[in-house]
């Protein structure tokens, strides 16, 4: 049973990396993309935040039901990696949402004034700004952490 278990989690988080994989990418994609039209193109591609949440749960549940049948809720690795998964997910949903509330209301407001003037402005500074770097270097460095507690068990 704890194999299927494992299982799960690992496929849990396949999809997990897939669905946000996308998610990345397109807020990479966004600071390179000076037309605001094309930049508000881009969030056709995004997928629903519900694949999202739904494999986060299941990677929470798998997780938690493998470390209880093992007695490892006993070491403080697993709830470190319980702890840096909750860190990270209120780091995305702060600032990675919120960039993308960003480029969306700018480009919006860009494309209305005819893509100059202040609003062009504003869509570059949301543009370049620095949460595609800095959400990306949260979530591939707290995976690795986590990968890493999970693998080598410290403590």
């Amino acid at each position: 049973m704890y194999r299927w278990v494992v299982f799960m989690h690992i496929a849990a988080t396949f999809g997990f990396l897939l669905a946000h994989g996308v998610q990345a990418a397109v807020m990479l994609k966004f600071r390179v993309e000076a037309d605001p039209e094309r930049s508000l193109t881009l969030f056709n591609v995004l997928p629903r935040l519900r694949l999202v949440r739904l494999t986060t749960v299941l990677i929470v549940i798998t997780g938690l039901i493998a470390g209880f049948m093992l007695n490892w809720w006993r070491q403080g690795w697993l709830w470190a990696s319980l702890a840096l998964l909750i860190v990270i997910t209120v780091l995305m949903a702060r600032y990675g949402s919120g960039y993308f509330g960003m480029i969306a209301g700018s480009a919006a407001r860009a494309v209305e004034a005819g893509k100059r003037g202040p609003d062009m402005d504003a869509f570059n500074a949301a543009r370049t700004a620095w949460h595609p770097i800095g959400m990306t270097v949260v979530g591939v460095g707290g995976f690795a952490v986590i990968l890493w507690l999970m693998m080598f068990k410290p403590f």
